[in-house]
């Protein structure tokens, strides 16, 4: 019985994949792995006759990547600073928002960043790819040789739902009865030290209603419940625990979304190479304009050019459209492959199937690029 549809026990890596994933030489791996009292699988241990070489999975990787945190071979936010939030967002379908933010939460927790991934689309496509099945139920589990844990029952509907209803946003984090805890909610596809996840289901479009019904500045619920989650407040929600929290964010216009922008201190906007999405980039700042104008707050938009295909020839004329925003373009691109698609049927990221493929090193220098931001802005917090 597997805790996840995804069937992770296929995904063993020879050294050269895993070093690869975590960013290192073989050399160093080998150095990791020895060093770290962390069990590493030999190929013989699981194909008798094969070679004894050894072979990682993905919770192994995870563990390696905490391990080389603990030990200080990669530097890390400043402690006790809370949480850095980032909303991946942008008013338009297909620009390949909810694979950058799942690749982003996979990538900054191999570079030993603790990262919460929150699902706020009804899609729910970053829970599938993080290997849940929002559409079915507990009685179904056995039939599919899963798990309860791999069904999603509860989601941030469910806790922000409870903290609206019960004015924990006006209460200065005083609350006169208990809200839900999140502890059943949060999931671990890949054991404690990999990404945690707040899975999404179809249901959390009630989550929309219950922002539109409530008092006060509804724009901050989200901000003021993590502020609440990181002050403790919030059950089985230790927000101190992660540097990074990540948002995907519903493709339209919403005051989920809204919420989001207004909890970030980042917007990350994958811009897909076409007219549509560029128009769509111009209303999200709009939307940050007015946002920051309100609550004086002020996340920093990075665009993140996605679809790269050197040889479309709209390409070209869409990038000369983003040469006006080049302060704010990351300075890698994500490029077009075909193999994004499978990875949601697979429910498993693109990075864990193919970790050598061109668009893992991509999606890996884009999070190295996130990682230096997320470094300079908690130094800048503390100093202040």
């Amino acid at each position: 019985m597997r805790s996840t549809y995804a069937r992770t026990d296929a995904l063993l890596y020879r050294i050269r994949a895993a070093g690869s994933l975590l960013g290192v030489t073989d050399n160093t791996l080998r150095t990791y792995a020895d060093g770290a009292g962390i069990e590493v699988k030999r190929a013989s241990d699981i194909t008798p006759g094969a070679p004894s070489i050894r072979v990682f999975e993905p919770e192994t990787l995870f563990k390696l990547a905490a391990w080389r945190r603990s030990q200080g071979y990669i530097k890390s936010p400043n402690p006790g600073s809370g949480p850095v939030v980032i909303a991946v967002d942008v008013v338009k379908g297909g620009t390949g928002k909810t694979t950058t933010a799942v690749e982003l939460a996979l990538h900054l927790q191999l570079m030993g960043l603790k990262t919460l991934l929150i699902d706020l689309d009804s899609q729910a496509n970053a829970t599938q790819m993080l290997g849940y099945e929002p559409d079915l139920t507990i009685d179904e589990a056995d039939g599919y040789e899963v798990t309860p844990d791999a069904i999603v029952v509860d989601t941030f509907m469910t806790l922000m739902t409870a903290f609206i209803q019960q004015g924990g946003h006006n209460t200065e984090f005083r609350l006169t009865s208990p809200l839900v805890s999140a502890e059943n909610v949060i999931k671990k596809p890949y054991g404690e030290s990999g990404p945690h996840l707040i899975p999404a289901d179809t249901n959390l479009g009630d989550l929309e209603s219950a922002i539109a019904n409530g008092k006060g500045s509804r724009e901050l619920y989200v901000r003021e419940y993590i502020a609440a989650a990181t002050a403790g407040k919030i059950p089985g929600f230790d927000a101190k625990s992660y540097d990074v929290i990540i948002f995907d964010c519903p493709p339209t216009v919403s005051f989920i979304s809204s919420t989001a922008i207004a909890a970030s201190d980042f917007i990350v906007a994958p811009i897909r190479l076409d007219a549509f999405a560029v128009k769509g980039l111009t209303r999200l700042m709009g939307e940050i304009k007015t946002i920051a104008h309100y609550y004086k707050v002020q996340p920093e938009l990075v665009i993140l050019p996605t679809h790269y295909a050197p040889q479309i020839a709209r390409i070209g004329r869409m990038q000369t459209q983003l040469a006006q925003f080049r302060d704010l373009l990351t300075p890698g691109v994500i490029s077009a492959s075909e193999e994004f698609p499978k990875s949601l049927d697979q429910y498993i990221p693109l990075s864990l199937q193919k970790p050598t493929s061109n668009p893992t090193r991509e999606y890996r220098m884009f999070a190295e690029h996130m990682f230096a931001k997320i470094l300079a802005f908690t130094n800048s917090k503390a100093r202040k």
